[in-house]
């Protein structure tokens, strides 16, 4: 009984890897750069990717997997997709080259904030202070703080 607190710790933190051993092995960084780049992903993303793939001895190729996400970022920094993200309610990590960011931002922050007043209760929950965790937009999960008057 006195394992089970580490084996539910080891299980959950299983749970966090971005690609299981399948995916280090089929497939290639660049591809895997171009898609975490279309669903507007950082490239912090890589390093979750690289530690994943570290625990069954595979290494990625860093260069190619910039190269696919600075490509895949080219579909996800239009106008139009900003609009889509900002209507959804995702927030924008900061991802889009200098010349694309004017372009997505414009049509990005009026959806954003149109969601924001449709949906208070994902940015102040209940007007309480809470503190949780759990899945956001395309399956990624993170920690919160809300505190509410």
């Amino acid at each position: 009984m006195r394992l089970m607190p580490f084996l539910l710790l080891a299980s959950l933190l299983a749970g966090c890897a971005t690609l299981d051993e399948n995916g280090c092995r089929t497939r290639d960084a660049t591809s895997l750069g171009r898609d975490d780049g279309r669903q507007g992903y950082g490239l912090w993303r890589l390093d979750k990717h690289i530690e994943a793939c570290g625990r069954y001895g595979i290494t990625l190729d860093r260069q190619a997997y910039r190269a696919g996400h600075a490509e895949g970022l080219q579909s996800y920094c239009t106008p139009e997709n900003g609009q889509r993200v900002g209507e959804r309610g995702e927030r924008y990590e900061g991802v889009c080259p200098a010349n694309l960011e004017p372009g997505f931002l414009r049509r990005y922050w009026p959806a954003y904030w149109e969601y924001r007043q449709d949906y208070p209760e994902d940015f102040w929950p209940g007007g309480r202070m809470g503190v949780g965790v759990g899945g956001g937009p395309r399956g990624r999960f993170g920690f919160g703080l809300g505190i509410g008057f």
